[in-house]
């Protein structure tokens, strides 16, 4: 049987009944707010640590909860949990965009609607990848460490960005808002996907499908990864891909750990490669201390902490809001799941 690309929209209660939600303190209190708001009636079951119901007096409600919230920090155990806790759950909201650690096939049988955060974090991870590309052609980290040692050294040749090719592995949010904060930097910016988009993102010069990134990773100065997790990315970038890439390229992944293989990534550090490396994110978390990615000049190693912003909970509250006013209204709702490709 073919696994359906997302689940399609039918809101099984009618319109103007209550709503029965489930999510941690920190959803009870921004879903109260909104349904203030909205002028929505909102009854709200609290799902504990462990992702059960918190209250046992909460039990009956809970059997009848339509929507769990996944609101602030949260691991894919605990969404799990929190679904089978939840018997009559129609439809999930995560804050965040990646889904690789959900059990998707349990939504599939249950039928159950699985959204996710779209741009909520967008913005900040953008300008990190921009500061890193920046940091990169500047050789700021040279600079800082000079600093930290009151070293006067001007042996270093810096860089310019125009003209410089950037490739984007990937164009969801995050990546179609590089590619349009560094159209002004004169780029040349090659886009990789995994379907053809019928019209390019602002600031993108030229868009690829297919295996065709293999060539454009020979001579790109930069490399952005903004690839979700699926069966099809996990060690995208391997020894092969690396020994191809330019001996100066400089390496970004804010995404997920594992479509990078670190033992391959390491052994291109230790052969001098690469210019520079900026990460985010990691096979193992957080980043054992051990590990020979930490204490090297040409890599920043980031705590998955480049998404920070205090506007990013606006954010999240903003499209709870609107995600809500579909679902209450029968309309479709945004940036749902497709299962068939893993996010």
């Amino acid at each position: 049987m073919t696994e359906p690309r997302s689940m399609s929209f039918t809101r099984r209660k009618p319109v103007g009944h209550r709503l029965v939600v489930a999510g941690t303190s920190m959803a009870r209190d921004h879903m109260l707010d909104l349904a203030e708001r909205m002028k929505i009636q909102v009854d709200f079951v609290q799902i504990d640590e462990s992702g059960g119901v918190l209250n046992s007096e909460d039990l009956e409600m809970a059997a009848e909860a339509e929507l769990l919230w996944c609101h602030g920090r949260f691991a894919g155990s605990w969404v799990m949990s929190a679904v089978d806790s939840l018997p009559g759950l129609e439809w999930v909201h995560s804050d965040f965009v990646g889904v690789d650690a959900l059990m998707l096939g349990a939504f599939v049988q249950r039928g159950i609607v699985l959204t996710n955060g779209g741009n909520n974090f967008s913005r900040p991870m953008a300008e990190y990848i921009v500061l890193g590309i920046l940091a990169s052609a500047k050789q700021f980290p040279f600079f800082v460490r000079n600093s930290d040692a009151a070293r006067w050294d001007t042996s270093r040749e810096l860089s310019e960005l125009e003209g410089a090719k950037l490739l984007l592995l990937g164009l969801g949010s995050v990546n179609s808002l590089v590619a349009k904060m560094c159209k002004g930097f004169g780029m040349e910016v090659v886009a990789w996907t995994r379907t053809e988009h019928s019209t390019l993102a602002d600031g993108v010069n030229r868009q690829i499908t297919g295996n065709d990134w293999l060539r454009e990773v020979r001579d790109a100065d930069y490399v952005v990864v903004s690839l979700p997790l699926t069966a099809q990315t996990r060690g995208l970038i391997d020894k092969q891909v690396l020994e191809s890439v330019k001996p100066d390229a400089t390496i970004i992944n804010l995404a997920r750990g594992a479509v990078i293989e670190e033992v391959a990534l390491i052994e291109t550090l230790d052969s001098g490669k690469l210019r520079y490396v900026l990460l985010d994110a990691y096979s193992a978390e957080p980043l054992p201390a051990q590990s020979p990615l930490w204490r090297r000049e040409n890599v920043t190693v980031l705590p998955h902490h480049s998404w920070s912003s205090p506007r990013v909970i606006a954010r999240s509250v903003e499209l709870m809001g609107s995600q809500l006013h579909r679902w209450l209204s029968g309309l479709p709702l945004s940036d749902p799941v497709d299962f068939s490709a893993g996010y």
